[in-house]
């Protein structure tokens, strides 16, 4: 696997040396699973557990995806590592199959749920690894260009880091023409711009919000929508996986 994406998928989860609680295991190192509550581990021993689950994630999409270009089978490593490996049971498995791309694009969006709720921050990473899917090779910075520095319990604390280019409207792709379209560009816009365009009075970091905000309604819209939704629950623990791989 490209170094590019796996410096990408660090970044994504950041470095957290002191495990914490993550909706359901305590997590340290680069998101991977902590030996017991509060243990500390060094940077050497976080790469050789990120190594160790990454491997082990790929090894998964390869029994589904062997077919696939390296930037789909990163996109699906990513979220293998990150949600488990459910997908490859429900639609998203199901269209890996198929070599349908256009239907691994629209499922792939479809996990950003933690806790049960949608996450900004999963919205962010899922539109990242978006934009590796149908890509031959991995692309010079891919990725967020630095792992975070804070504590990783959460998903929004490791996944809200800045983004690769998103296609050119990756929404619209799933949308259409519909009137929804023009709202998802400009959500999308806003976030790629980032600093610059801000009204006066009105911060960056709030505009970057607003944009964000909508765009996860839009996803969430088209979750609800979309006829061609799975009926069970897209994500699965760390710990259901980790009991599962074990």
């Amino acid at each position: 696997m490209h170094h590019s994406y796996l410096e990408a998928i660090k970044s994504f989860e950041g470095f957290t040396p002191k495990a914490q609680w993550d909706y359901a295991q305590h997590s340290n190192g680069y998101g991977t699973k902590a030996l017991y509550a509060g243990e500390t581990i060094s940077p050497d021993e976080a790469e050789r557990r990120f190594a160790a689950e990454i491997a082990a994630a790929r090894s998964i999409v390869e029994k589904h995806a062997a077919g696939w270009d390296e930037g789909t089978k990163a996109a699906l490593t990513s979220l293998t590592f990150n949600a488990g490996s459910r997908w490859v049971t429900s639609g998203l498995g199901d269209a890996v199959r198929g070599q349908d791309i256009e239907a691994v694009r629209e499922r792939f969006l479809q996990y950003t749920k933690a806790g049960g709720e949608v996450l900004p921050g999963l919205v962010r990473r899922r539109l990242a690894e978006f934009d590796w899917i149908g890509s031959g090779a991995a692309p010079a910075g891919v990725g967020p260009s630095a792992a975070t520095t804070g504590p990783a319990s959460t998903a929004v604390a490791r996944a809200a880091a800045p983004v690769t280019p998103f296609p050119s409207s990756p929404v619209n792709t799933l949308l259409g023409n519909g009137p929804e379209a023009g709202s998802a560009e400009r959500a999308l816009t806003a976030l790629r711009e980032g600093n610059g365009s801000a009204p006066a009075g009105e911060s960056s970091d709030t505009r970057s919000a607003q944009a964000l905000s909508m765009l996860v309604e839009l996803m969430f819209d088209l979750q609800m929508r979309s006829t061609l939704a799975d009926p069970m629950n897209p994500t699965e623990t760390r710990a259901e996986r980790q009991a599962r791989t074990a």
